[in-house]
């Protein structure tokens, strides 16, 4: 009886060693979001996430987070190396009244956003707002309708080097504030005042 009851207390401590670790376990270097998708899920390409906010805490870091379909994705902060790729779907972050997407990452850590609508409907605070990195990457985007006063299409208020190539930042109350760097490409136009990139490099 002794020996049973001592084999069902090791199993058990060790079924409880590998509940612990499942969290960790069950991040995956690439996950996906759509449309009609569930934050309940894996975030896997046949049972996808909903939101970029459920998808990252599921998402190994340096990993990366794609479109399955157009959809409004949600707002997220970032906190790790992660790149958000929708290139060609119409990923879209609505952001009335709040930031778009905040960067607040290691600072070893790097960031690519590529193919995203970053809508602040009129009232969102910043598109794009870099707290921390050590590289922010954004190309292929619309950052737009971040226009009440204050708000700014990307805002870098900490230690990063942010880089944008091929994105429209327009219609906001300011498009630009802080060190951004012009990789080509790029429309600043309709915004209360444009500000200006830091510095400007060739396309890679």
């Amino acid at each position: 009886m002794h020996i049973f009851r001592s084999a069902a207390l090791a199993l058990a401590a060790i079924a409880g060693i590998a509940g612990a670790s499942s969290p960790a376990a069950a991040q995956a270097t690439r996950t996906w979001v759509s449309g009609v998708g569930d934050d309940l899920n894996p975030c896997s390409r046949t049972a996808p996430c909903k939101t970029f906010a459920g998808a990252i805490s599921k998402t190994a870091a340096s990993g990366e987070i794609n479109c399955l379909d157009p959809g409004g994705f949600g707002t997220v902060t970032i906190t790790k190396s992660l790149a958000i790729v929708c290139d060609g779907i119409g990923g879209s972050v609505l952001a009335s009244g709040t930031n778009g997407i905040v960067v607040n990452a290691g600072p070893t850590d790097k960031v690519l956003l590529s193919g995203l609508d970053i809508h602040g409907g009129g009232t969102g605070l910043n598109g794009v707002r870099v707290l921390r990195a050590e590289s922010v990457v954004i190309r292929n985007s619309i950052i737009q309708a971040f226009s009440t006063p204050g708000s700014r299409g990307i805002s870098v208020e900490g230690p990063a080097a942010v880089t944008v190539a091929g994105t429209a930042i327009v219609n906001n109350t300011t498009g630009l504030s802080g060190q951004v760097i012009s990789a080509g490409d790029n429309l600043l136009a309709g915004n209360g005042s444009d500000g200006q990139f830091a510095s400007t490099k060739a396309s890679q």
